[in-house]
């Protein structure tokens, strides 16, 4: 059966020690090392037609197929991000023999040799902010607003209805500016204490439970050293504004995905 080279990662070479053992995507795939001058690919040996071909199109579409098989993917990158620093390949890339996949290596040496020194004290960690707004809005009806609500009682339906309708903009319009303060605050905060940061996709189905919607979306590359500060501010987030309906939860470390440079993965 024809196979191909499955990629997980670049890594440094020696930095990985070859006894560490490392399940593929496959039970009974080995995982190992190849190695280009002073950069090692941790790759496996799979059979072609699992991702190439008329049945491969319709396979990869297929959840309950993909699904386990990227799991263990990802399961491998953290394995190996428990002895090295780690440029991970997203799932499905393939190369067709040892040579076109020395030759990828030799075009993007100083790429990846770049990136890895860059993340060799650094981990990434993702930020989700969610917000249920009723609270702000209440807060904001009970110290500033509250007495202007009372006043339309007495006023005739239809001036009431059209008062009622500029005071719940005028509050939803506050609450809206609020929230984009605190969401700027604290991404400048939490940027100081990174190297570097990226907005990521809001995710409409990925709520914070209680009413609550996801606002922000973010990814930090974080020193080690700084961990625990960076911690600190997303702490600080929750205990000052819950109140306010505002939920922040931290995920992590992941390998850097977010911070991959621009290299073109496809099967050659």
């Amino acid at each position: 059966m024809s196979s191909a080279i499955y990629v997980f990662g670049f890594i440094p070479k020696g930095a990985l020690p070859r006894e560490v053992e490392i399940h593929g995507l496959e039970p009974g795939q080995a995982v190992i090392q190849e190695e280009f001058s002073d950069i090692s690919v941790v790759v496996s040996y799979v059979p072609l037609s699992d991702f190439v071909g008329e049945d491969a199109e319709l396979r990869l579409q297929d959840i309950e197929w993909v699904g386990p098989r990227a799991v263990n993917h990802q399961r491998a990158i953290e394995k190996i991000l428990d002895y090295s620093v780690i440029l991970p390949a997203q799932f499905g890339v393939l190369f067709s023999c040892l040579d076109s996949l020395g030759q990828y290596v030799r075009c993007n040496h100083s790429e990846i040799n770049e990136f890895l020194e860059l993340i060799s004290d650094k981990r990434e960690w993702g930020v989700k902010v969610y917000w249920e707004n009723s609270r702000k809005r209440q807060r904001l009806i009970d110290a500033e607003f509250s007495s202007r609500l009372e006043q339309l009682a007495y006023l005739t339906d239809g001036a009431r209805y059209f008062k009622e309708k500029q005071l719940n903009a005028e509050i939803e319009k506050r609450a809206t500016e609020w929230l984009r303060n605190i969401l700027v605050e604290s991404s400048s905060l939490l940027s100081a204490l990174s190297h570097s940061a990226r907005k990521r996709r809001i995710l409409a189905d990925d709520s914070g439970g209680e009413g609550r919607q996801m606002v922000a979306n973010w990814a930090f590359l974080v020193e080690n050293a700084k961990t625990d500060e960076f911690m600190s501010i997303v702490k600080d987030l929750n205990e000052q504004d819950s109140d306010n309906g505002i939920l922040a939860r931290v995920s992590g470390p992941w390998p850097p995905y977010s911070f991959v440079p621009s290299l073109e993965w496809e099967y050659s």
